[in-house]
């Protein structure tokens, strides 16, 4: 770096007064001071940069963290931009790189700061899970995905470096809620499939894992993968004394057999389940999940008066706890039941409160068969129109599920008979229209057609997932607008610091910034997005 540039000994970059920044890993970065060996700002990082949240280790104040930080900040160094949880602080790519390059220098540190963050991972999905059967859980779903740049890193060194592969077992198994509810359920099944096979030992973190790795397997509809695995789970857990894992494996082969149209041998399941109780260690969400489950086998066979029975019981113990995803399967089966009863006000009004709880923490299998279930009860109360759009929609959703419903027999009917219904209604063209009109809307969108309210915002959506590259309501600084017209006009970074009179790292800054901003991973996105926007 030239001189002036804020550099530190050797080319590190410095805030001047003996702090320098170093990344951790591939997606971490270190804020250290060195008048405090060892001191550590653990961060989380994005595909557009990487950002830190700060955790003063012992030893260091943090007002010395925060104070470092800040002359970071205002080198442009460090992005400070608002997160879910907190601010969190960006580093420009260029930076982490160089950075990582002066940490490979000292042999045994990039393995120990990669631990350390595996580490520090670790603990937070635990806390998560923890805190799932409760209250905040759509921001805990905001926190865990901004972090997965931070996830992955961790998971990816567990993997490759030896001696580390439980510990890895051990973070994927305790995120099963995060695979299975918020719509990560590939990622998640890559990751345990990985570290099952790297941990082959008879030890809990596998009983966990496969009986997760089992659930995750079912609902891309392997089926048979996922048989086995929970069957392994199962008996694994018996042998080790752990009644825990134990009914989280048996929770997992009566959801197999009831989406696998063993309608009569799922009801038997979980009224043995149900009936026996929690057992100790045994999570609630799981727990609350038997008797939803048992719930819906009654429903499928046409038991409407035990199933809504079930649910309220269900229903008590949620809100006991403020806990709203098992509570937003609680309301599906409720629409389900009500629609046994043809009582379509109420089996309408239960399923769109289920799916304005299921966007909430971004649960697309939830909300893959709740529009289903809506599309069946707008058929019926002759809502052709709208039924041929919840149908489109539905089948977008389940296209990145598996087309077929998991091949069962219960679900493919209930679409079949929406289709039958709606289409000779409407016509067969119009029909058509109405699909590619469902199909084409994104997730809020299209929830916001099913509750009727369109153009709503609905919780959670903005904190769990980027805007989109058509997203029209996100708003640039005067500046960022600036450097993004001249983006869009093919200029370079030292290029748009020389037109703006500005340094190449404040040009960086801006453009990791409006990245962000937009949902963006290139600059040829941005020069897309501002040839939209005039």
């Amino acid at each position: 770096m030239r001189a002036g540039d804020g550099s530190g000994a050797g080319g590190e970059p410095s805030d001047g007064a003996g702090t320098r920044v170093r990344p951790t890993d591939g997606s971490r970065t270190c804020v250290q001071r060195t008048d405090a060996p060892g001191a550590r700002v653990h961060p989380a990082a994005e595909p557009t940069g990487t950002t830190v949240t700060l955790l003063p280790p012992p030893g260091l104040r943090t007002d010395d963290v925060l104070e470092a930080v800040a002359g970071l900040v205002d080198k442009s160094v460090l992005c400070r931009e608002p997160g879910p949880g907190g601010v969190r602080y960006r580093l420009l790519d260029t930076l982490r790189q160089y950075g990582l390059e002066q940490l490979r220098r000292v042999a045994g540190e990039e393995e120990a700061a990669r631990r350390r963050q595996r580490d520090w991972m670790l603990r937070r999905a635990e806390e998560c899970e923890r805190g799932w059967f409760g209250p905040g859980q759509p921001e805990t779903v905001a926190r865990l995905r901004a972090d997965r740049d931070n996830l992955r890193a961790a998971l990816d060194f567990s993997f490759s470096a030896p001696g580390e592969t439980l510990a890895g077992l051990r973070l994927a198994g305790t995120l099963w809620f995060y695979w299975h509810a918020c719509g990560a359920a590939r990622e998640g099944l890559y990751w345990l499939d990985r570290a099952l096979a790297a941990a082959p030992e008879p030890t809990r973190e596998r009983a966990r894992g496969l009986w997760v790795a089992g659930l995750l397997a079912a609902a891309a509809r392997d089926f048979p993968m996922g048989r086995r695995h929970a069957a392994e789970a199962l008996a694994l857990a018996r042998a080790l004394g752990d009644a825990a894992e134990a009914a989280h494996a048996e929770y997992v082969i009566g959801v197999i057999r009831l989406f696998g149209d063993d309608l009569p041998g799922a009801l038997r399941h979980f009224e043995t389940t149900v009936a026996r109780g929690p057992v100790p260690g045994q999570h609630l969400s799981l727990a609350g999940l038997d008797q939803v489950e048992l719930a819906c086998a009654l429903g499928f066979l046409g038991e409407a008066e035990r199933a809504v029975e079930v649910c309220e019981q269900v229903l008590r113990l949620c809100e006991r706890h403020g806990e709203q995803w098992v509570r937003s399967y609680v309301l599906r089966i409720l629409a389900l039941a009500h629609s046994v009863r043809r009582d379509w006000p109420r089996a309408e009004r239960h399923g769109r409160e289920a799916l304005r709880l299921k966007l909430a923490v971004h649960d697309v299998i939830g909300i893959a068969l709740t529009l289903d279930l809506l599309a069946s009860i707008a058929a019926e109360r002759g809502a052709h129109e709208h039924a041929a759009v919840l149908l489109g929609g539905a089948d977008r959703v389940w296209a990145d599920i598996d087309t077929g419903r998991w091949g069962s027999h219960t679900l493919n009917s209930v679409r079949r008979d929406s289709e039958e219904r709606a289409a000779p209604a409407l016509g067969r063209d119009a029909f058509e229209r109405a699909h590619r009109r469902g199909h084409a809307l994104g997730l809020a969108d299209l929830v916001g057609h099913a509750l009727q309210e369109p153009g709503r915002s609905h919780p959670g959506e903005d904190a769990a997932a980027p805007p989109s590259h058509d997203d029209t309501t996100v708003r640039l600084t005067r500046r960022e607008t600036e450097v993004a017209r001249l983006v869009a006009e093919g200029l370079a970074n030292q290029q748009i610091a020389d037109r703006l009179v500005i340094a190449r790292r404040t040009a960086e800054g801006h453009v990791e910034r409006i990245l962000s901003k937009l949902g963006f991973s290139n600059r040829s996105q941005i020069a897309a997005w501002m040839t939209a926007q005039r």
